[in-house]
């Protein structure tokens, strides 16, 4: 290391030292990995054991012996002491680790979380499924082990919050931009790379060289978090001193007037027709700049994937890719070619596809239409035989093309699907699913990065990810681009953003208040049901989109009873049948309107669909759009994005919107479980869970594995976030197939004969019958081949399994619950707990009334001791015990006794029986059984699957986990597992216990979301013309902050259109030759478009929509959309013709008037001789305005912002005068 860095960070750590001494002379110092950087020696006074300091080693060094010679003379110390971070972590394995708090200082190396060891230190973790366990024997200081290339290391345990940590290096430097660099230059990903910096550093420290110039790839439409940014601050400032730095570096410009490689051409030509030829794309130049668009030839694309695989296969480094481009655009022909080009190399391609239809569809083609028959897909629904058949075929080199779901691929060894062939590409198709704040978020695609990572890891492979999606957010707060890279560690991608608009698609958006009779449910579906039929007697093609399937249901019934096939329907409930009859049936135009959820659209290709309108979102703007792009996909045809809408649309968007639904509060609960199946299963810090275990967490048990994945995936990347390590690590496994059953002894004795090698006995129960474990995936693989594996275990669950063997089985789930203290102390407190439960549903029930969680909460507060968490406790008691009504019969879902409704986005429950008196006595006698006169604290049981004492039994133990009183496991059933990896258990530990939680993907999610739905509301509420609604479109795809897009796209009208008459006024419409007035104007009509801040008289022409008529006939024909163009583009008409429109506003279109008017609007007010602006008694009389506002909404429209400001100024001069539901509002 050189003198002049030693020098200048030794006086540095002396003046640390001199610093912290003046008040406590014996100050401990731990030094974290700054060793290298100062003169060790300067300090050998003071080191407490030089034997062993900064040297690697477990408790075999660190023995018991050593931590007895070391302790008395920390004890005895009157001067500073110096302890290596080793000696200080196995210190604290004798002692408790607050011992010597006061005393601590920790020095650490604030530019690295990860210390270089031998290869002799390094422990091999992944085992033959591709887990990656904790070895035993690792040193208790190091967190985790890692493989980097060709280097080994290890990250640094978290030291206690409570510690004082001063970082060696805090001077920063700001980071400066570069020109281009060199082909040889070091450039550092820190997007993508989570220990790009740590690798750079040590090789630093290794090479004794710090005047290194190092290029940073920044966006700057995606803002750095502070710790990286400031970590790179201070590494560019010690890089400085030695005069080297650190460069920003943008992105790379596309190349423009590209000729494709003659051998893409070729592949081009022979799969796709000697007069095949690459089609452009539109994509941004610069998306960082400016939203100018560049023709770009598909071979560009093409040409760019396979030099990444060449570069892979020559031993480079190889960047991946990340495209976005409209429906339409040809997106598999992209990645399809490489693979084309790959498999002439020999080489391995796999698709992850998220949709079996996806996969279908795409197989197919290319069968059908490329003649490429070395591809496959493997998905469930394939026979083991079948599944094996491609499985040996690819590892053979009879298959070449592999399409697989994400869930499949994240199962498995990546040589379980190809042997020992190399891979060549990966393709990541529909990657908007990765993104954390979407409604469509797979948690799945979010395990993948970290299964990629591990594949490149452990196989030395090279080759290149290509990441496909139609639409994405480039940057800003609304971000999808840089998320779905950085979960995906992507390297260095070249990013390929395709133009968002599509001006052959218009909005057609009508506005309207919320119902003010009547059900908001009935409303809508008749609001619906008249559209579609509108669109029927139009003879349009259309897709209609509702958020659930009990929608489409209801929608189609209704419809039907109009005319029977007038529409067709499709959601994922339906049978593979049924989906494809809808399917085809609408393809050609057999029936022309159809039902669907979003299940309907990923990745189909229909060309003439004409309208696309919305039952009410279910996504936000990126779904919104991405659903409408399925219109007008042949470009000569006008395409009509069609929506009524009211504020309470928005939701269904808010409750499909899973990952918001986590509260923090069930975050640090999992990490509450996580340790207590730590502790309950002696400490190890590798454990298997069931998702199951987990579900009295949650609100509902609705995709239960989807909520725990997503849950701990967040709570992983955190950490990983805060501590550069993975304080915990959380993996999806495959199915297990080991489950219980029971059997008489007929079943019994014939299981023996046929299928003895496959289960075996664990109890005998009274009489007859025996208790099995058997081993499913044996039984399939040995004897049922020809059966895909879903359906042999739905036959086990459904209790059909072997029955043809004259063979009884019935599933069986082994529940084991634990108890931390005494039968008899757990009993009354579970008795307390439960007798305070039942007083306030007893109470709640006699009001007769439907309640809140808030409500039920404050009745228990009453009854209960704080100690306990009572809002756990709310949420689990009404999760479990509430149901829904069942339509053809007055009764609840299960054993339900409480009613649920969802009103609004708030869930709401009612008292229906008084059954939990019997449910709870229930409750009381299981414990009883389990624990009574018993001197163990820890029960098994089996019991039968889908029976409620089993359901109570989950009860139980989810309560005595809640109350902090015990555990509980379930084993066996049909659910899937999920790894656990504990690195840091006490960093774990002290958060679970911390009141003061945060996990800020959680944050940041909840913020996206807010901001979203922000903008989404101001998209539907206000009238925009189409070209402007592009704009904004395009502007929030680029990044655009909300602030920005509401101060550039401020939205003075509200809509108000009749949409069925608009659509029978320009369905015939084409993109290329509007419909005029007078067919002579047609060829000039943009000539007629309106040009802002100029007069127009009453025979001049002017164009609006797809129509140029003089402004006279507009006046007549549609004031509303003359008013609109008036008011957007500031022009003005003669003085006459103005009253003219103002009157037949007022008289004919008074709802347009008034909602555009709103405070503006004349209105007669008690004590006014005159009409008077509302904006008046609403300013200087607001309690009298309030009262009579409330009296006649339907004479002035208040905004949100009006609306609170007026509650606001009643609730100062009399609150009393306020509804209740507008007190919660100002609340808010």
């Amino acid at each position: 290391m050189s003198n002049k860095l030693k020098n200048i960070y030794t006086n540095a750590f002396d003046n640390i030292i001199k610093k912290h001494t003046r008040d406590k002379a014996n100050t401990i110092f731990v030094l974290a990995g700054i060793t290298p950087y100062i003169y060790v020696e300067n300090f050998n006074d003071n080191i407490t054991d030089q034997a062993t300091f900064d040297k690697e080693g477990n408790l075999d060094l660190f023995t018991q012996a050593w931590f007895g010679s070391v302790f008395p003379k920390l004890m005895a110390a009157t001067t500073y002491q110096i302890l290596s971070h080793q000696q200080y972590a196995s210190i604290n394995e004798y002692l408790n680790e607050d011992f010597f708090k006061d005393r601590i200082v920790v020095v650490y190396d604030n530019l690295r979380s990860l210390y270089p060891i031998s290869k002799s230190e390094y422990i091999e973790k992944a085992d033959a499924n591709g887990t990656e366990k904790r070895p035993e024997g690792m040193p208790v200081y190091q967190a985790e082990q890692l493989k980097i290339g060709e280097h080994y290391f290890y990250s640094l345990k978290h030291f206690n919050d409570g510690l004082k940590k001063i970082p060696l290096f805090s001077i920063k430097k700001d980071l400066t931009s570069a020109g281009a660099s060199s082909a040889k230059a070091y450039v550092l990903d820190v997007i993508s790379d989570p220990y790009g910096i740590d690798v750079l550093v040590n090789e630093c420290i290794e090479e004794d060289f710090f005047a290194k110039k190092v290029y940073v790839k920044v966006s700057g439409k995606n803002v750095l978090n502070k710790t990286l940014t400031n970590t790179l601050e201070e590494l560019n400032h010690l890089f400085a001193r030695f005069g080297g730095g650190i460069f920003v570096q943008r992105e790379d410009a596309i190349q423009k007037d590209y000729a494709p490689s003659e051998e893409s051409v070729v592949l081009l030509k022979r799969y796709w027709g000697e007069k095949a030829e690459f089609r452009d794309i539109q994509v941004y130049e610069n998306p960082e700049l400016g939203n100018d668009i560049i023709p770009v030839s598909q071979g560009l694309l093409v040409d760019t994937i396979i030099k990444e695989y060449k570069n892979g296969c020559e031993g480079i480094q190889p960047r991946d890719i990340f495209i976005t481009a409209p429906t339409g655009a040809g997106k598999s022909l992209i990645f399809q070619l490489p693979a084309f080009y790959a498999a002439s190399q020999g080489d391995v391609t796999i698709v992850v596809s998220p949709l079996k239809a996806l996969m279908t569809d795409q197989v197919e083609g290319l069968h059908n239409e490329r003649h490429y028959d070395k591809v496959e897909f493997i998905n469930s629904d394939l026979t083991l035989i079948d599944r094996d058949r491609i499985i040996d075929g690819c590892k053979r080199g009879d298959v070449d093309i592999l399409y697989l779901s994400p869930e499949l691929l994240l199962s498995y060894d990546i040589h379980y699907f190809i042997g020992e062939r190399k891979l060549g590409l990966l393709i990541v198709d529909e990657a908007h699913l990765i993104t954390t704040w979407g409604r469509d978020f797979r948690v799945d695609y979010w395990f993948l990065g970290n299964h990629i990572n591990k594949m490149r890891k452990y196989n030395d492979y090279m080759f290149p990810m290509v990441a496909l999606t139609a639409t994405a957010v480039y940057g800003g707060v609304n971000d999808m681009v840089f998320d779905s890279i950085n979960s995906l560690n992507m390297h260095d991608p070249h990013k390929f953003i395709g133009n968002v608009r599509r001006d052959n698609i218009e909005f057609v958006i009508d506005t309207h208040d919320d119902y003010s009779t009547g059900r908001y449910d009935q409303n809508k579906e008749t609001e619906t049901v008249n559209i579609i039929k509108g669109l029927h007697d139009l003879d349009m093609k259309a897709i209609v989109y509702a958020p659930y399937t009990r929608h489409i249901n209801r929608l189609k019934d209704k419809c039907d009873e109009i005319q029977e096939g007038m529409v067709v329907s499709f959601h994922g409930g339906m049978e593979a049948d049924e989906q494809k009859f809808a399917y085809q049936a609408f393809k050609n135009n057999r029936c022309k309107v159809m039902i669907a959820t979003k299940a309907f659209g990923m990745g189909v290709d229909i060309p003439d669909i004409q309208v696309v309108y919305h039952h009410a979102p279910s996504g936000l703007l990126p779904d919104y759009i991405q659903e409408i792009g399925r219109v007008a996909r042949k470009k000569e045809i006008q395409g009509f994005a069609a929506l009524t809408f009211s504020k309470s649309d928005l939701r269904y968007s808010k409750q499909l919107f899973g990952i918001s639904s986590l509260k923090t509060y069930q975050l640090k609960e999992v990490l509450c479980k996580i340790m207590r199946c730590f502790n309950s299963n002696g400490k190890k810090r590798n454990m298997l869970v069931a998702a199951n275990d987990f579900a009295y967490i949650f609100d509902s048990v609705d995709e239960i594995d989807q909520k725990v994945a997503t849950a701990l995936m967040m709570i992983e990347k955190d950490y990983l976030n805060k501590t550069r390590f993975n304080v915990l690590i959380a993996r999806p496994k495959k199915l297990f197939t080991k489950v219980y059953a029971r059997t008489n002894q007929v079943g019994m004795d014939r299981l023996l004969e046929k299928y003895g090698e496959c289960f075996k006995e664990i109890t005998r129960v009274s009489g007859n019958y025996h208790t099995l474990e058997l081993n499913l995936d044996d039984i399939w693989a040995r004897h049922f081949s020809d059966k895909s594996f879903p359906q042999l275990k739905s036959e086990f669950y459904k209790q059909k399994f072997l029955s043809e063997d004259g063979i009884e089985l019935t599933p069986q789930i082994r529940v084991t619950i634990n108890i931390d203290r005494t039968y008899s102390d757990v009993l009354a407190e579970v008795r307390g707990v439960l007798d305070a439960v039942k007083t306030s549903f007893a109470q709640l029930g006699f009001k007769h009334s439907f309640f809140t969680q808030n409500e039920f909460e404050e009745e228990l507060v009453q009854r209960m001791d704080a100690k306990y968490n009572i809002k756990k406790i709310a949420s689990f008691m009404l999760s479990t015990y509430s149901g829904y009504m069942k339509t053809t019969e007055r009764a609840l879902e299960g054993d339900s006794f409480l009613q649920m409704r969802r009103h609004g986005t708030t869930m709401q429950y009612q008292v229906f029986s008084t059954n939990y008196q019997a449910k709870f006595t229930q409750l009381m006698s299981i414990f009883a059984k389990l624990f009574d006169g018993k001197e163990y604290q820890s029960a098994d049981r089996f019991l039968s699957i889908n029976d409620i004492p089993l359901m109570n039994h989950i009860r139980l133990g989810s309560l005595l986990e809640i109350m902090e009183l015990g555990s509980f496991e379930t084993t066996g059933g049909d659910e899937p597992k999920i790894f656990l990896r504990l690195n840091d258990p006490r960093r774990i530990e002290r958060d679970s216990k911390n009141d003061s939680y945060k996990n800020s993907i959680l944050e940041s999610v909840k913020n996206r979301h807010k901001v979203s739905c922000e903008l989404f509301e101001h998209f539907f509420t206000n009238y925009f013309s189409n070209e402007k609604r592009w704009d904004l479109v395009e502007d929030f795809f680029l990044g655009m902050s909300n602030d920005d897009l509401f101060e550039k796209y401020p939205g003075k009208i509200v809509n108000h259109i009749d949409i069925l008459e608009y659509l029978r006024n320009n369905k015939s419409v084409t993109p290329e030759n509007s419909v005029a007035e007078n067919k002579e104007y047609s060829h000039q009509e943009s000539f007629f478009l309106a040009r802002k801040q100029e007069f127009y008289n009453r025979d001049n022409l002017l164009t609006i929509g797809h129509q140029t008529k003089k402004v006279k006939r507009w006046l007549i024909d549609d004031p509303v959309a003359l008013h609109k163009t008036i008011v957007e583009n500031e022009i003005v008409i003669e003085a006459d013709d103005f009253k003219v429109l103002s009157n037949k506003l007022r008289l004919e279109h008074f709802t347009y008037y008034r909602d555009f008017l709103r405070l503006n609007i004349l209105i007669e007010f008690p004590g006014y001789d005159n009409l008077v602006k509302a904006s008046v008694p609403y300013k200087d009389q607001p309690v009298k305005f309030y009262k009579w506002w409330r009296r006649h909404k339907d004479f002035v429209t208040l905004n949100l912002k009006e609306k609170v400001e007026l509650y606001l100024a009643v609730d100062k001069v009399t609150p009393t005068a306020l509804v209740k539901a507008d007190k919660e509002l100002i609340k808010k």
